[in-house]
């Protein structure tokens, strides 16, 4: 794209970054890090600025690319929904909804992490979470794989182009764990207040036309 002007990475704003025992997240990933030590990184809630455009992360070549789904009506005592075969899980807690609602989690079919959630538009009472693995996506183990952030596409700009590039316009706060002596991120774990479009991006960007200025 000629209009590029500038890259940068995006650095993880770490709020804490604390060592810990490994726990549920490990699930997500494998069962071989359930004895591992993790390092949490937290990263917080943050905008995007007009014009900027994130590196979505693709799936590996051992994920399928068909779409998967899963629904089920949750209440005001809260629920799990998973996708083992995307890595995914999404945990609604107690009061998080006031009444009985039909939630759907989507794990979009294509190349790249992405997840369409349903009703739009439905707010939560207490912030749900929802968990990632990374052993399944093609930046495992990089610079790269080591940096994400899930990003929220707002309505008509939910597309991602051929070259990955996307145009979030929210980034969530989150906790990625890492594993091992070179720190390699295992699990992705994000808050959701609303729905409903949501996707993975590495730690490249491309600021174009007047971004930053």
């Amino acid at each position: 794209m000629s209009s590029h002007r500038a890259f940068y990475k995006l650095a993880l704003t770490a709020s804490a970054i604390v060592a810990l025992a490994c726990g549920d997240y490990s699930r997500s990933t494998s069962p071989a890090l359930s004895q591992a030590k993790l390092v949490a990184v937290r990263s917080s809630f943050s905008m995007v600025e007009s014009g900027a455009k994130a590196q979505a992360v693709r799936w590996g070549p051992a994920h399928s690319r068909v779409e998967q789904s899963a629904s089920a009506v949750i209440g005001p005592d809260g629920g799990t929904l998973s996708l083992p075969g995307s890595d995914f899980t999404m945990n609604i807690p107690s009061g998080a909804l006031s009444a009985p609602t039909t939630i759907t989690v989507v794990a979009k079919s294509g190349l790249h992490v992405a997840y369409e959630m349903l009703p739009h538009g439905l707010q939560f009472l207490k912030p749900v979470t929802a968990t990632q693995g990374l052993q399944n996506t093609a930046t495992y183990g990089t610079d790269a794989g080591n940096a994400v952030r899930t990003a929220y596409l707002p309505e008509g700009q939910d597309g991602i182009d051929v070259d990955d590039s996307a145009s979030p316009s929210e980034l969530e706060a989150a906790t990625t764990y890492y594993s091992g002596p070179q720190g390699v991120a295992e699990t992705h774990v994000w808050i959701i207040n609303h729905f409903s479009r949501y996707i993975l991006i590495s730690n490249l960007w491309v600021c174009v036309e007047s971004c930053g200025h």
